[in-house]
């Protein structure tokens, strides 16, 4: 399944099939796995241009068509982990499902940023790898990520092999990524309210783009 996502990721970019096989095959042989992902990846990104760069301006309404395709096929193998938007605009991940307040402040917080509600796609990391995570990602292929705890942040930062320092933004693949040390604890009061919600402005408005 996992070679069968990445596949289309490489046919939507024009990326030849049999150039990537190698690759592919080491990825589902888990011979080279902390580099088989990013390696897909860099193919992607040198050959074709990203989904997610079509899906700021214009959101996906045919169905059956190659992006839902691959949506799907992350639903089906990662549908343990995800709960929310089908195909959200953010994706926030957590080590633990988000409490009711929690999910309804960031649904709130992402409709003030233009996503409109319901944007949010919630991911558990408790209980994926760092591969795992990077490849539910990139099926899902939000504009925006959030890790909402240290457990998260820090899993985040290894499949993407970045740093993720806790409020500021970084840049894994194009994406605007934030993170949280702890989320929830920044619901409690009105000040601590305000601190979270200066973080989640780093996020970008919906549209906006960001170098």
């Amino acid at each position: 399944m996992i070679i069968d996502l990445l596949d289309h990721h490489l046919e939507l970019t024009g990326v030849d099939a049999v150039s990537a096989h190698n690759v592919l095959l080491r990825f589902r042989d888990n011979a080279f796995a902390p580099f088989a992902a990013p390696c897909v990846l860099g193919m992607i990104r040198l050959y074709g241009e990203r989904v997610s760069r079509a899906r700021a301006g214009v959101k996906k309404t045919m169905s059956g068509n190659k992006y839902e395709v691959a949506l799907d096929e992350t639903w089906e193998l990662f549908g343990q982990y995800m709960s929310g938007a089908h195909a959200g605009l953010c994706c926030v991940i957590s080590s633990e499902p988000p409490s009711e307040a929690a999910a309804k402040a960031l649904d709130s917080s992402l409709a003030a940023l233009g996503y409109g509600r319901d944007a949010c796609t919630y991911v558990v990391s408790d209980g994926l790898d760092q591969q795992a995570l990077f490849v539910l990602i990139e099926g899902l292929d939000p504009i925006c990520i959030v890790a909402a705890d240290g457990k998260s942040s820090a899993l985040l930062g290894q499949a993407y092999r970045l740093a993720l320092p806790s409020g500021k933004a970084a840049r894994p693949l194009g994406r605007t990524a934030i993170s949280f040390l702890d989320f929830e604890s920044l619901l409690k009061t009105p000040q601590d309210k305000q601190i979270a919600w200066a973080l989640l402005k780093k996020l970008p408005k919906f549209g906006e783009t960001r170098g």
